[in-house]
């Protein structure tokens, strides 16, 4: 057995209702009274923000300011707009809500105004990224997704109940980040028993309660086991990484930035698992049943959906296969990959036009 280290700094609370009480757990001092609030640009959020501005009030905090305007993939653009307005206001805290993307942005506004406290609330199950200091930025003029280490979340904050209203096709492709996270994390080859524990209990409880989840999202039992499968594989993914169906899919996301990331991990999913069979033979077979759940109810509820096109343009396909091969998902990839078997991974995958 090789060395290992596990750590875990983000005070991590679970339960049902725990927003209601939220202020409780984010309290004014006197070292402490300004808050910004970082949220996604969508309608929804309007009324849980005002919900919890008026909560912050009462308890204490001097000044609050919302900054509900992270899209989906938070471009530099946004998260430079919201470290300048942080920054303005001399933020002390910094409260992300919502999917990845708002958490991934409140970590960087939060690590660039240097605010003292961290705290995200994920309202998908879906990134695991409320215990994680990792970002995930996309480079516009590039057409990358930038991947840097921000701020460790101080207090994460996982309430199921906020994730009963997310759209049946947000909650499916979320999930299968969610179930790809541990899969990838528990073949690392950076994996160990920790790990290996928290992989395994996430793909379970994610590939026992994703179908259900879809199709009744007001299952408040099912809601919670997706989002504490996903902060489990979450945790997997932090400190095991992952390995080519990521590296692929944040570099086509980065490309093609209409198409779902969970959408894509599928497509690419088979293609790396065949390469990387040499390596995990044992341990695939140990999940076989998990994996053959997880095809089986992926893809009747993709019959759902209409779905974008997977294609990827042929004058894309070099770029895309040296940023993949270059990416930091590669380094942990259980077998040894070059940019060619990167490209035939693709071509297997998605269409070329």
């Amino acid at each position: 057995m090789e060395m290992y280290e596990f750590q875990w700094p983000t005070k991590t609370q679970f339960g049902s209702g725990l927003i209601d009480n939220i202020d409780e757990h984010i309290a004014a001092t006197d070292h402490a009274r300004r808050m910004f609030l970082v949220a996604p640009a969508e309608d929804w959020i309007q009324p849980l923000l005002q919900r919890l501005v008026i909560q912050f009030q009462a308890s204490g905090w001097k000044e609050i300011q919302t900054f509900a305007e992270v899209e989906p993939n938070p471009s530099w653009e946004t998260v430079v707009s919201g470290t300048k307005r942080a920054k303005e206001m001399n933020a002390d805290a910094v409260l992300a809500i919502g999917g990845g993307s708002s958490m991934d942005a409140g970590k960087v506004i939060a690590d660039r105004c240097e605010a003292n406290f961290l705290c995200t609330v994920p309202t998908t199950a879906g990134t695991g990224g409320e215990i994680s200091p990792w970002a995930v930025i996309s480079n516009l003029e590039t057409r990358e997704k930038d991947s840097l280490v921000a701020k460790w979340p101080d207090l994460a904050l996982l309430d199921p109940v906020l994730t009963l209203t997310v759209p049946k096709k947000t909650t499916l492709f979320t999930g299968i980040d969610a179930f790809i996270h541990g899969l990838e994390a528990y073949f690392s080859s950076a994996a160990n028993s920790i790990t290996d524990a928290l992989a395994l209990r996430g793909m379970e409880l994610i590939a026992t309660s994703l179908r259900r989840v879809v199709e009744d999202g007001a299952q408040l039992e099912a809601r919670s086991a997706m989002l504490e499968g996903s902060l489990l594989t979450g945790a997997a993914m932090l400190h095991a990484g992952l390995g080519l169906m990521h590296a692929i899919g944040n570099v086509v996301g980065g490309l093609y930035h209409h198409l779902p990331h969970g959408l894509i991990l599928m497509q690419c999913m088979d293609a790396v698992l065949e390469h990387n069979r040499p390596e995990i033979e044992v341990k695939l077979s140990q999940i076989q049943p998990i994996l053959d759940q997880i095809h089986k109810d992926v893809n009747a509820l993709l019959q759902q959906f209409t779905l974008p096109e997977l294609e990827i343009h042929l004058t894309d396909l070099a770029t895309l296969a040296q940023r993949a091969l270059e990416n930091v998902n590669t380094k942990t990839n259980p077998q040894h990959t070059t940019r060619e078997e990167i490209e035939a991974i693709v071509r297997k995958s998605f269409a070329i036009q």
